[in-house]
């Protein structure tokens, strides 16, 4: 092989190369500003997490407020997640899902039990993505994938055992059945979708425990007499 043609075969590979090479490099630092504008919206689900975790210890009267600020906490979140959508190119949403699922994910679970409390109803995914402002962004560049959906509901669920336990420390006898009810429904309705997700399926197998436990405390209340019988 003449030297023309190693020269020119060396050249080739070097520029093939420098292209993957910067191709890699910006996509490496498109995650980062990924990363980095997710921080604040991380920042507000732990606020809101640390508000709904008084629902442990504050009396009954007071869980209603709690639960709302905790969504108010939520709602913040909203022009924060229209700065987010800005870096993500167009169709590639799932691409850096990896950034923001977990963030979703929490803040799903947050919604979910705040609602539970406020209004005795699972949220709707739609009702979530409203509350998140993800609806709001006209070019559907952000979205609440099921998946994260799924696993948001089950983690509401893992705290309602801690929550129904408190409640009879506090002398609050109906909320442990309406929680255990709770439970149950959504125990069913998972038990009925063919679960083909390893995460999903590992955390669907909590949900045996969680129920366990909060049936545990209601036939602990019932044997005590606690309970008001069924008309």
């Amino acid at each position: 092989m003449s030297v023309e043609a190693t020269t020119s075969r060396a050249q080739t590979v070097s520029e093939t190369l420098s292209s993957a090479i910067e191709l890699l490099e910006n996509d490496q630092n498109l995650k980062k500003q990924i990363r980095e504008s997710i921080e604040p919206i991380d920042d507000l689900s732990r606020s809101a997490t640390t508000e709904l975790n008084k629902l442990h210890s504050a009396p009954f009267s007071q869980h209603a407020e709690i639960c709302q600020n905790a969504i108010n906490i939520i709602i913040r979140s909203q022009p924060l997640w229209v700065d987010v959508a800005k870096l993500i190119p167009e169709n590639e949403f799932y691409r850096y899902q990896f950034a923001l699922g977990p963030t979703m994910r929490q803040l799903t679970t947050s919604i979910v039990l705040a609602r539970f409390i406020l209004h005795d109803e699972l949220t709707p995914s739609h009702t979530i993505s409203t509350i998140l402002g993800l609806q709001s962004d006209q070019n559907g560049v952000l979205q609440l994938s099921a998946e994260d959906y799924l696993q948001g509901v089950i983690g509401a669920v893992n705290e309602l055992p801690r929550l129904s336990v408190n409640a009879v420390t506090s002398q609050n006898f109906d909320l442990p059945i309406k929680i255990s009810s709770f439970v149950n429904d959504i125990f069913a309705s998972y038990s009925l979708l063919n679960l083909r997700n390893d995460a999903l399926r590992r955390k669907f197998d909590s949900l045996k425990y969680d129920l366990k436990r909060c049936e545990d405390v209601v036939y602990d209340l019932t044997l005590r007499g606690l309970t008001k019988p069924r008309e």
